[in-house]
């Protein structure tokens, strides 16, 4: 299975990720995760995310 793995910022555009998130996620050779440094997001539209895979913000 392949993993898309989308980087989520606060304030994201949430009408951005939906449409390619959508057809992969009808496929079952797809599997569609989150990440971000943070734990939680905010979208533009208000919907709070809560990540799959918190990614470490440390250089």
């Amino acid at each position: 299975m392949k993993t898309a793995l989308f980087f989520m910022m606060d304030q994201y555009a949430d009408w951005e990720g939906s449409y390619l998130a959508s057809q992969l996620n009808q496929s079952k050779q797809w599997s569609v995760k989150t990440g971000s440094v943070a734990e939680t997001v905010s979208s533009l539209g208000g919907f709070q995310t809560q990540i799959d895979y918190q990614i470490d913000n440390q250089l």
